[in-house]
């Protein structure tokens, strides 16, 4: 019992444990009391406890608090209208604490303060978070349909191919440069830190890809972007994968992806994302890493800074092969995984 009082890091356990170990030595009840500056009834109540539960009945009770004003199945409609009621999808806007305290007062006439109700919230699982972006004619059921990813490589690859020949990359390509983006910083609490944002527009295009099942890349740094650029940059991948291998390269739908650039690649074949899906494709979170880490907050000089900034940011990502694999895994691009 002394053990455990040493080694416990919560203080009123650990008195509790030490009261246990007196006790358990023969000392009398009133001295464990007096040498621990607690009281004779808190130690009849530890040692009670002890004998009745063992060392469960030294463990602390969670304090069960005022009793909740709305009912389970009150707690229940609530929690579906939020879901349903979060965001207005046609006038936009968002669901308030100030709206949802009248929603309930009306649907069950009940009155909650207004810092009642953010408690109430985060007891139904609720968080005040950061929505993701989507772009108004994405369709999910779409994106759903895409990532049954086996059947359409098995449909769109040779058929003599086995599917642990097949290497799956990710491709797209991002412009960086002058007018470039500003991120938090670290800075002294109440400070409003400055960061220089320039008001040029010299750019470069990053082509990148990524094969997250071997941690292969590929780059490209071009001042524009077209058909020719992108059959150099299959080329890149092309010659990366190894004989006896085959490389399905998986794309966004951008003008100068068209499906006659993987013409000259026997050991290629490039799939499409569904339109207005960029997070299906792990390259995005790439270039967030990349601006994050390397290119926001700074300055280029010219198209030549820009391109050695790029070269520097990509080099670095790719140094860290486990950090390919992770970032840019997917479960639905799993070939093999059954």
């Amino acid at each position: 019992m002394l053990a455990l009082s040493k080694s416990e890091k919560d203080s009123r356990k650990r008195i509790r444990f030490l009261a246990l170990s007196h006790f358990l030595d023969g000392k009398s009840r009133t001295y464990i009391a007096e040498i621990l500056k607690v009281s004779r009834t808190s130690v009849n109540l530890w040692v009670s406890n002890y004998l009745t539960n063992g060392l469960e009945g030294l463990e602390s009770k969670k304090a069960k608090g005022r009793t909740c004003y709305l009912t389970e199945r009150q707690k229940q409609t609530l929690c579906s209208y939020i879901e349903e009621h979060s965001q207005d999808k046609h006038e936009g806007g968002r669901l308030t604490g100030e709206s949802i305290l009248a929603y309930i007062e009306q649907t069950f006439g009940v009155t909650y303060h207004h810092n009642a109700i953010y408690k109430l919230l985060k007891s139904l699982g609720f968080s005040w978070i950061t929505s993701r972006s989507r772009h108004p004619k994405q369709q999910t059921g779409v994106q759903d349909a895409y990532k049954k990813f086996l059947l359409e490589t098995i449909l769109n690859t040779p058929g003599h191919l086995a599917l642990d020949r097949i290497d799956v990359w990710f491709q797209d390509e991002a412009r960086f440069g002058q007018q470039n983006t500003t991120t938090r910083i670290w800075a002294p609490t109440g400070s409003r830190p400055r960061v220089v944002k320039q008001q040029q527009f010299e750019y470069a295009h990053l082509f990148g890809a990524v094969c997250p099942a071997t941690g292969d890349t590929e780059a490209f740094i071009s001042p524009y972007v077209s058909k020719d650029i992108m059959r150099q940059h299959l080329m890149q991948i092309s010659q990366k994968t190894k004989p006896g291998r085959h490389a399905v390269v998986v794309m966004d739908g951008a003008g100068w992806h068209t499906d006659d650039i993987a013409d000259d690649f026997e050991n290629l074949t490039i799939m499409k994302l569904p339109p207005y899906s960029p997070e299906l494709n792990p390259i995005e979170q790439v270039w967030s890493w990349i601006r994050q880490h390397h290119l926001a907050n700074r300055c280029f000089q010219g198209y030549e800074d820009i391109v050695d900034a790029c070269t520097t940011a990509w080099n670095d990502f790719v140094d860290d092969t486990k950090r390919i694999m992770n970032m840019c895994s997917r479960d639905w691009a799993l070939l093999t995984k059954y």
